[in-house]
């Protein structure tokens, strides 16, 4: 395995941990996006929301990537197209991080985290389309 492969295993592998973090952990997960469940009584719920898109998506997602990234006998150019939509989808919270920074000052109240965070996505995007650079470096 290349270490572009592994640097796109550890990142998906981060990934899963986050999704894991959101399944066993709700009220975790509700903290770190920020967002709380409906407080209208009449409306119960919420942690449905958390367990399934910040736990359940992200785990399924990060662990299905990797275990086809980690498979010896699949071809590199399948596990590029694997792994480039997983790599699209962190690119693209950034950039809708970056634009919220920039556009919508008056709603984030400060800036805070919202640096680390682009960076953070974007990194991660980077670091899962790995093998990407693989082939178009060597």
């Amino acid at each position: 395995m290349s270490i572009f492969m592994i640097v796109s295993a550890a990142a998906l592998f981060f990934g899963a941990i986050i999704g894991l973090g959101g399944l066993i952990w709700p009220k975790w997960a509700q903290n770190v996006v920020r967002l709380v469940p409906d407080p209208d009584f009449d409306k119960p719920g919420g942690y449905s929301e958390f367990r399934a898109t910040y736990g359940g998506l992200f785990l399924m997602l990060h662990l299905t990537g990797l275990l086809i990234i980690s498979q010896p006998d699949i071809a590199d150019m399948f596990k590029i197209f694997t792994v480039l939509p997983i790599a699209a989808a962190w690119v693209g919270a950034g950039f809708g991080r970056t634009l919220s920074l920039l556009l919508d000052p008056a709603e984030n109240r400060r800036s805070g985290l919202i640096p680390v965070w682009i960076a953070t996505e974007i990194g991660l995007g980077i670091m899962i389309a790995a093998p990407l650079f693989d082939v178009l470096l060597f």
